[in-house]
């Protein structure tokens, strides 16, 4: 098994309840969603076993709700760890559940060469102190975490 997999406290990630919504918290972005906020990604797993990957958005500049559509491909013999994950066809980027709770409550995802990271969750929020150990371990798994940046959740005030 690959080093950086091998470092993970989890053994498998069971893709039933690892499916359904989770709320992005925080980020180092990609050059795509750097400007996103309100971000949810539901996850759904296809018979083939690939994993249906929807994501909502809206633009710091623009209050329309986005949508973009995206596939996951778990890597075999990776325990469901390792994706691969394919925004536009025919381009995959590597996709690294990095930590992820016992009750499946909040995941990190971040990727080998830790040019991104994702704190996402089923709530919409994380408690100040879980949100720094999050970062503590980020940190000690290689991520720079002074790229990282809060994600904007819930609605407006009017």
């Amino acid at each position: 098994m690959n080093t950086t997999l091998a470092q993970h406290d989890f053994k498998h990630v069971d893709l039933t309840r690892y499916s359904g919504k989770w709320y992005v918290l925080a980020c180092i972005p990609t050059r795509f969603d750097k400007s996103w906020s309100y971000v949810t990604e539901s996850y759904t797993l296809n018979k083939n076993g690939s994993i249906g990957i929807y994501t909502t958005y809206k633009k710091e500049t623009d209050p329309k709700e986005r949508s973009v559509r995206s596939k996951g491909f778990p890597v075999k013999g990776t325990n469901n760890v390792l994706w691969k994950v394919q925004f536009v066809w025919p381009f995959k980027a590597d996709y690294l559940i990095e930590e992820l709770a016992d009750d499946y409550t909040y995941v990190v995802v971040g990727h080998p060469k830790k040019k991104f990271l994702y704190v996402m969750n089923r709530g919409g929020k994380l408690n100040e102190i879980q949100y720094n150990e999050i970062l503590n371990r980020a940190t000690k798994k290689g991520y720079d975490i002074t790229k990282v940046h809060k994600v904007e959740q819930g609605f407006p005030s009017l």
